[in-house]
């Protein structure tokens, strides 16, 4: 393999070259050479060369663990990513997990488990005393995951799920506060809610929290889900876990629930299980890419799922396993995850847009593909090598995945039987993506960025160098093409989160586990519309959700830190913005009032003198505003052509007033929400001053049931939190209403 790039070939060599190899074919071909000893003595050259030249040519990614570990001389024979364990409500079940976690951890393996068993804090023993609470054990397991450095390499990833009827819920809604409160460091936290727990949210129903049949408190569902959703939105965490849609399709469902996840979200699964992983590189197969004659090619993709079906399996015989437990359950199901990873790179190369409608098309064809390739490969193995040891036919048959299958697939699992009881998952695929994948978009992420600066140093004392990193599918492209952005190339920020949904769902009805993908919430996006994208999201049958929002941490500094506060940077002009036009006056002062907008926010402030009310706008309301350089800006109308009908006009029609107006847009560009300047504004004593009219024409722009968060935060009448509606200050617990 041939690195296109220093930061992929650097990453390699750190990662994954661990046992003296002198390049990455050598790595590979040592993969190939260990995982094609699982099979039969006449076949294993046949089956190295086949997993060589497709791990060789970047077609097939295996996961970290593979690639750091598996070699013949390897002493440390873990090729599994990640594994779930139990914990009962004992203090022998929870010691023997902390050393079934440290066990894992050791070997180079994070570890997701349920804590729901264990009794909140307060509850009675029955020796005597009183239970500290599932938060303070979660602590412990903290503090050894940061004590143990996995594989000698990295601390331990860890993921925890508790209930939403468990007692302890509010607390552990609110423990991991980012920077905030530095809670669980070495943890990810979800939310398991079930489909009950969503009536009972629309129908505003209480909800009681319930530990072994004992109720405990009863509150609001509501109450819960805007607690969640509230520290979800301000600190990204905790993720949901949408347990009944998981449960519906578990090919197990006979014989275990699966009530857990592995760090990243990918696999659903039982306790005592691991993440047996690859990815399938989807930017090898696109042909003649940024051009009409752009296809996927189906086949070919087709043939490096099988395999990679194969090669996962093999991974089973081959491995170390850190519990018995899980050798055991593992070899009796035989559970891999066989993904995909860079789903928006091939979009881009096949000129379609992130979530437009096409690429959903794309998509679905794409996983479909992935399950049935993947369902007819272990059934054709289980022909040769055998079932799964706990496989049965009439049971497995009613499962409701299964049931989405093909009916030639169903007769050939009925007839020869399925190797694996589930076999796909899409995973983050981070490093393995940026160093094999020559920084390939993640997973079924969209493209990240375009491209980045990254500092390295020389090794001359603190000197250091800056080099550009760039997208594998926008560094295909502009080698080609040159620097000219196409409008299909949209990264994360870009995309209506709404189609990123429905894009996750798509492809989640063809993936028998889950999928792991982080929503980046557009910059503008308030509590009120969080809120709808999480029942959104679970509408439309994602098994879990987890959200980035690039504005969380500093709500969080401005809200339980008044005393740290974190600058932030305008985000750059292009040349041409939106814009709405307000025509106001006061006594002797007539003027006009031009908004900008950024991503539907309001960017910037302009004020024109109009004295004798002589400029003629054709009474239109919108337009554009054009920045031709430092300092002139052109109002553009727009009434079935463009029209420059305004030239210059900040000098041109200067205003006594441009001054505050400049402020103000510094104000809003810097991310300073729109509560906030109104509520300065409006601290003018006079009621038609210019600061007064500008604050009206800007609360117009508050967007309906966004949090109040200066002035007056609590209400009056039963201190609970206000929000403004309507263009007025409203108690979303009591109603109590004041406008201005």
């Amino acid at each position: 393999m041939k690195f296109i790039q220093k930061i992929s070939e650097e990453i390699f060599q750190k990662k994954y070259m661990l046992h003296r190899e002198k390049d990455a074919e050598e790595v590979f071909r040592k993969i190939a050479q260990e995982i094609a000893l699982a099979e039969e003595t006449g076949k294993q050259k046949e089956w190295e060369e086949k997993f060589f030249q497709e791990i060789s040519t970047g077609r097939l990614i295996p996961a970290g663990r593979i690639l750091a570990n598996a070699r013949p001389e390897s002493k440390l024979k873990n090729y599994n990513n990640c594994f779930t364990i139990d914990i009962e409500d004992s203090m022998e079940s929870i010691y023997q997990a902390l050393r079934e976690d440290a066990l894992i951890s050791k070997m180079g393996g994070g570890v997701g488990f349920d804590i729901s068993k264990l009794r909140p804090k307060g509850d009675k023993l029955s020796r005597g005393g009183e239970s500290s609470g599932v938060i303070s054990f979660l602590k412990i397991f903290d503090q050894s995951a940061k004590t143990i450095m996995t594989g000698g390499q990295r601390r331990s990833a860890h993921i925890a799920l508790l209930d939403i009827s468990h007692p302890e819920i509010e607390d552990f809604i609110r423990i991991k506060q980012g920077d905030i409160n530095n809670q669980l460091t070495q943890f990810n936290i979800s939310v398991k809610i079930t489909d009950a727990f969503i009536q009972a949210v629309r129908e505003d129903k209480d909800w009681n929290l319930v530990f072994q049949n004992k109720i405990y408190k009863t509150v609001k569902a509501r109450y819960l889900y805007n607690l969640l959703a509230k520290n979800a939105f301000l600190h990204n965490e905790p993720g949901i876990f949408n347990a009944d849609i998981v449960e519906r399709f578990n090919n197990g469902y006979w014989a275990f629930k699966m009530d857990r996840v592995n760090p990243c979200g990918e696999l659903v699964m039982p306790p005592y299980s691991l993440c047996c992983l690859s990815a399938v590189n989807l930017t090898a197969f696109v042909e003649n890419p940024f051009t009409d004659q752009a296809v996927f090619h189906y086949s070919h993709f087709q043939k490096t799922i099988a395999v990679g079906i194969r090669f996962l399996d093999n991974i089973l015989d081959q491995t170390a396993y850190p519990l018995e437990k899980i050798r055991t359950f593992s070899r009796q199901w035989r559970r891999i995850g066989l993904g995909f990873t860079g789903l928006g790179n091939v979009f881009a190369m096949l000129k379609l847009k992130y979530g437009h409608p096409d690429s959903l098309e794309i998509a679905e064809k794409i996983a479909k593909t992935l399950r049935d390739t993947s369902y007819i490969v272990s059934s054709e193995l289980a022909g040769e090598k055998g079932s799964f040891p706990a496989f049965d036919a009439d049971k497995y048959l009613q499962a409701n995945f299964i049931q989405t299958l093909p009916q030639d697939i169903q007769a050939s699992i009925r007839h020869q039987g399925i190797r694996n009881v589930q076999l796909n998952t899409v995973a983050p695929t981070g490093t393995t993506s940026l160093s094999v994948g020559q920084n390939c978009s993640s997973g079924i992420e969209p493209i990240f960025s375009l491209e980045f600066k990254r500092n390295i140093r020389t090794g001359q004392a603190d000197e250091v160098k800056t080099e550009l990193v760039y997208d594998y599918a926008w560094h295909l492209y502009q080698k080609q093409n040159g620097k000219t952005v196409p409008d299909y190339f949209v990264t994360a920020e870009q995309i209506d989160p709404y189609h990123s949904i429905d894009l996750q769902a798509m492809v989640q009805k063809y993936i028998d586990h889950s999928i792991s993908k982080t929503l980046n919430l557009p910059d503008n996006t308030s509590l009120e519309e969080y809120k709808t994208l999480f029942l959104y999201a679970y509408e439309k049958g994602l098994k879990g959700f987890t959200t980035f929002n690039p504005q969380g941490s500093m709500k969080g500094v401005l809200e339980y830190q008044e005393e740290s506060i974190r600058r932030a940077y305008a985000p750059p002009r292009p040349r041409d913005l939106p814009c709405h036009i307000h025509r106001t006056s006061i006594p002797d002062y007539s003027c006009i009032v031009i908004l900008g907008f950024l991503k539907s926010s309001v960017y910037e402030l302009f004020v024109i003198n109009d004295l004798d009310q002589q400029i003629d706008l054709n009474n239109q309301s919108k337009g554009i505003v054009r920045k031709v350089k430092k300092g002139r800006y052109d109002l553009i109308l727009t009434n079935g052509e463009e029209k420059i009908k305004l030239t210059d006009f900040t000098n041109n029609y200067n205003s006594s007033d441009a001054a505050l107006a400049r402020f103000i847009s510094m104000a809003l560009r810097h991310g300073t929400p729109i509560q906030f300047v109104v509520d300065q504004l409006t601290k003018d004593s006079n009621f038609i001053s210019f600061e007064r009219i500008v604050s009206r024409i800007l609360k117009q722009y508050i967007k309906d049931g966004e949090e109040v968060i200066t002035g007056e935060r609590k209400c009056p009448e039963c201190r609970g939190q206000l929000i403004y509606r309507d263009g007025c200050i409203t108690c979303r617990e009591c109603g109590y209403s004041k406008c201005s």
